[in-house]
């Protein structure tokens, strides 16, 4: 993980992330449809990162600070623990939405992007639409929530 390129620690959490989504609508048939279009979404976000990258001629594209490998480490091991999980234990679309909640609010926020500092222009603006469409897939996991009279604190 230390020897990777940032942007592409990006790209892998972005699949870890569409992973968890598969593997919820596998295991939770009567929301599939709900739990793929969220997976095909994280698979798009990675396309973004993995096409930007390419771009970079290889280069990472943002400039290391000493909070940035910390912060991706700490999404990353929550989203492979979890995907572990839900291969082995049953989990229900509650549990599922409340820790899809907790990932994409976590590392994805507005500010935590602040703490990764692109060199380019186009990889700003991919930041910031992936920082976007995170913030959708937040207002959606809670509309769920309270489509199904679920709180989210």
């Amino acid at each position: 993980m230390n020897e990777k390129p940032i942007i592409i620690l990006f790209k892998e959490n972005e699949l870890n992330i569409s992973k968890l989504y598969a593997l919820y609508a596998l295991n939770i048939p009567q929301k599939k449809d709900f739990w793929k279009k969220l997976s095909e979404e994280e698979v798009a976000h990675a396309a973004s990162i993995s096409g930007n990258y390419k771009n970079t001629n290889g280069k990472d594209g943002i400039v290391e600070n000493k909070f940035s490998r910390g912060v991706i480490r700490y999404v990353m091991n929550f989203v492979i623990e979890q995907l572990e999980k839900s291969k082995s234990e049953k989990i229900s679309h509650q549990d599922a939405l409340f820790t899809a909640l907790r990932i994409e609010r976590s590392m994805l926020e507005k500010k935590c992007f602040d703490i990764f500092t692109p060199v380019s222009e186009t990889l700003k603006n991919v930041l910031r639409k992936l920082n976007d469409e995170t913030e959708q897939h937040v207002e959606i996991l809670i509309d769920e929530l309270k489509k199904n009279k679920w709180t989210s604190e």
